[in-house]
């Protein structure tokens, strides 16, 4: 097991910028989720750390060893792609001792540890089977156990559970924090998707157009969004721009009709920011209440335990996220009253981007 440092790193393909350069902190046996959408520069700041690419500047170092153009071979890393990339000719038990015979370990010793990973990802009794007898998720569990055989220094992970239906994935998510609990192996996940970046990181690193838009722990993301980007990418809502009412405690944001607690209580009276909502943070009453708002429902959609809705309120969107059964007696038309918890709303001076760079440190 080893720290992971990344110093100024940056890549260019064809004249476009995929990654500029960005410093990245990852201290022995903690796991970082990289999250962004396509393009963001996630995958290509993994593969530079795994060896697949060379950057065009700065360097990466494992446990203090200069790896920026060490070979792949001999880094001394776990790596899980998105398609598995098992060898369908081979048994189980073969596939995870493939990794040991560039470290010359083979026979008797291979197969005892391959049989010790299979049982630590939950495959015990499975090395003599093909890969193509296998779920998707079982396969992904060889991936982990192949990755794993060789005792590396560094894990990592690129997008692994994206190939999974919904429940296998919720299946595996729990696999892999249980593991990297059990092994305490410092681990680098790629994922676009949120959920999965906040449940299994202890740090998440957010990228955008091969920028680092925040690193902070999953809580601190969630809540204290730097930038209008992060809020909306974890999820938040825009309702439009605002003026701030009076400093202090007792701010309050005035956007349309709507009254709005405002939690940044240093901006002065007269700001103009830009407004948005946590959609989990609304409630809605069937009757008006000391300090909400009014409108009607543009519509009710249900999602199972869930059900989304959309209040329009004199020409402001505004955005619910509702348990169903507490839905079953609305509907679209339905006049409503509602309030936002000041947790739900971020509010942004306008002409907020991402903070200056700084060293992330995961």
């Amino acid at each position: 097991m080893a720290e992971l440092s990344v110093s100024g790193v940056s890549k260019t393909y064809h004249g476009n910028t995929a990654l500029h350069p960005i410093d990245l902190e990852v201290p022995d046996g903690r796991f970082c989720a990289m999250l962004g959408s396509s393009g963001s520069g996630k995958s290509t700041l993994l593969r530079i750390v795994a060896g697949l690419e060379i950057p065009d500047g700065g360097s990466v170092r494992i446990g203090g060893r200069d790896v920026t153009r060490t070979p792949v071979e001999r880094r001394n890393i776990g790596f899980v792609f998105q398609n598995y990339a098992l060898f369908p000719h081979l048994s189980v038990r073969s596939n995870v001792t493939y990794g040991l015979r560039a470290k010359r370990v083979r026979g008797a010793e291979a197969n005892r540890r391959a049989e010790e990973m299979l049982a630590l990802v939950g495959l015990k009794g499975y090395g003599d089977r093909s890969p193509k007898q296998l779920s998707g998720g079982q396969q992904q569990r060889v991936a982990l156990a192949r990755a794993l055989v060789t005792e590396p220094d560094l894990l990592l992970l690129d997008e692994p559970l994206s190939a999974l239906d919904r429940k296998i994935r919720g299946d595996m998510q729990r696999e892999i924090k249980r593991i990297h609990a059990e092994t305490g192996l410092t681990t680098i996940m790629v994922t676009h998707d949120q959920e999965e970046a906040i449940d299994l990181g202890d740090e998440v690193l957010l990228l955008d157009q091969g920028r680092v838009q925040q690193n902070a722990t999953p809580e601190a993301v969630y809540r204290s969004p730097q930038n209008p980007f992060v809020a909306q990418f974890l999820g938040a809502h825009p309702l439009g721009r605002g003026t701030v009412q009076v400093a202090g405690p007792h701010s309050r944001i005035v956007l349309g009709d709507l009254d709005l607690p405002n939690p940044r209580h240093e901006l002065p009276a007269g700001t103009e920011v830009e407004v948005l909502v946590m959609s989990e943070k609304v409630r809605v009453f069937p009757a008006a209440q000391a300090g909400t708002s009014t409108g009607r429902l543009d519509r009710v959609d249900f999602f199972g335990p869930i059900a989304r809705a959309e209040i329009d309120a004199n020409g402001v969107r505004v955005p619910v996220t509702m348990l169903s059964q507490d839905a079953d007696d609305l509907g679209a038309g339905d006049r409503v009253w509602f309030s936002v918890a000041p947790a739900g709303v971020h509010v942004f001076p306008v002409g907020t981007t991402a903070p200056a760079p700084v060293a992330a440190r995961a």
